[in-house]
């Protein structure tokens, strides 16, 4: 069995700097025959461990297996999140703040690790279990609806442009206590972060205005919301640290739940025996939900660990300050733990959550069960309100992002019998929501946030 392990027998050669033939790279586009296959190759030519390339000159190690990922996970002693130790900046090579998000620090609970990372997570936790789920399903339904009513009499959409990308934005937006409004500003904004096309630069300063305003104003009018909540923990966290913590609900919520849903859909419009087993009650929404997470998860890399002290992983010696990327697909794709067609049924063995899409050890996703929430009433919405669903395009028309880092598709063209908008919602039922719709400002208030949402208005 592979092992991880501090070792200071032997070694085995590091990625060759100055040899970048030697050395698959992450940028530059997708490799010939796509991604699909990328990490079962390089198992076959490295083992468990490969050497990457994430811009020229720019070296790092991609774990491949299971076993290997997982400890990586839980070994805080060998491995941090703090990417300001990582050699390449330690020595000059590499601006954090000009470096790939993914390894760009930043003062939350993901980039820091021991004492500082517990109370920083601790506010998010705790907010968080403050959360009724039935409650906020109820709210995530009205969202959904929402979304769907824009399109529903059209008798086709894109699920990713239309749905995917918004639900969880629109989601988290309500959870802060703010109007919709907001909440499509907010999805704006991330989605041109993550679009990677031009334009990051200035999208990055404006959402930051927009937790920096979130937090100015339930400073001064709190609420029953998870912004309000995290700034009256017990462990008295500054407007500056609630505002960062918020912010990553989003960067770490956002475009994996949005091709979470994505994806699911994919499988049930494109695997006959999934969308036949899920239709007749013999695979419910959470086991389909896991069998994505498993075979089309949205991560393809995780955010990089920097090792603390030479170790051995495989046949493999990672030195401290070397960049280890969790990967989760390719773990998933590991024949060690491969899931097999066990079930003739579905197709399906059985409903594991081993899966790595939520991480683990204490960095692990503390938003679990509300994205797995959003994701499963999304998923139920558009099954429920549109029929006769179908791809507009054929199967192998489906574009997929341009991302060695994440796994989904650029859209989702369905077409379906045109429908009719949801029935009203009724008074009870929306005070039953976790957070009820709050009224639309007809003007925003001058503070930070109003003016950020007046900008975005202007825009058009």
């Amino acid at each position: 069995m592979t092992t991880i392990r501090p070792d200071g027998e032997h070694e085995v050669s590091a990625p060759a700097q100055g040899c970048p033939a030697d050395v698959t790279r992450l940028y530059g586009g997708a490799p010939t025959g796509g991604r699909d296959d990328l990490w079962n190759r390089l198992r076959e030519r490295y083992g468990p461990v490969a050497p990457v390339e994430l811009e020229p000159g720019v070296m790092a190690w991609a774990l491949l297996d299971y076993k290997e990922n997982l400890s990586a996970l839980q070994q805080t002693h060998l491995f941090t999140r703090d990417t300001r130790r990582w050699r390449e900046v330690v020595e000059g090579r590499v601006d954090l703040a000009r470096s790939h998000p993914l390894m760009a620090w930043q003062p939350n609970a993901l980039f820091i690790d021991g004492a500082e990372h517990t109370r920083l997570r601790s506010f998010i936790a705790d907010a968080l279990a403050r959360v009724d789920l039935a409650a906020m399903s109820r709210t995530v339904r009205r969202i959904a609806d929402d979304l769907i009513d824009v399109f529903v009499a059209r008798g086709e959409a894109d699920l990713i442009g239309e749905f995917a990308n918004l639900l969880p934005t629109m989601v988290i937006n309500r959870l802060f206590g703010l109007p919709d409004g907001y909440g499509y500003m907010l999805g704006d904004l991330t989605a041109v972060v993550f679009d990677g096309s031009g334009g990051g630069e200035e999208a990055i300063a404006r959402l930051q205005q927009y937790f920096a305003g979130v937090v100015e104003r339930k400073v001064g009018d709190p609420g029953s919301d998870l912004v309000s909540w995290m700034l009256a923990h017990p462990s008295k966290p500054t407007p500056h640290e609630v505002g960062h913590q918020a912010a990553l609900l989003i960067s770490g919520s956002h475009m994996p739940t949005t091709h979470l849903v994505g994806n699911t859909m994919r499988t049930l419009l494109c695997d006959d025996r999934i969308r036949s087993a899920h239709a007749d009650a013999r695979l419910s929404t959470p086991d389909l939900l896991d069998h994505v997470m498993w075979t089309d998860t949205p991560f393809q890399l995780l955010a990089g660990r920097i090792a603390l002290q030479d170790v051995r992983i495989g046949g493999t010696m990672i030195r401290t300050g070397d960049a280890v990327f969790i990967g989760i697909e390719a773990a998933h794709r590991d024949p060690a733990v491969q899931r097999g067609a066990n079930d003739p049924d579905t197709g399906l063995a059985s409903g594991s959550r081993a899966h790595l899409m939520f991480g683990a050890g204490p960095h692990s996703c503390p938003a679990r069960e509300p994205a797995r929430l959003v994701a499963s009433t999304g998923v139920s919405a558009l099954q429920d309100r549109l029929g006769g669903l179908r791809l507009a395009v054929a199967p192998e028309e489906l574009r997929p992002i341009d991302s060695p880092f994440l796994r989904g598709l650029e859209t989702l063209p369905v077409s379906f019998t045109p429908g009719r908008p949801a029935e009203p919602v009724s008074a009870r039922t929306r005070q039953m929501e976790q957070v009820p719709a709050v009224a639309e400002e007809e003007e925003p208030p001058e503070d930070l946030l109003g003016r950020l949402f007046r900008w975005w208005r202007g825009r058009g």
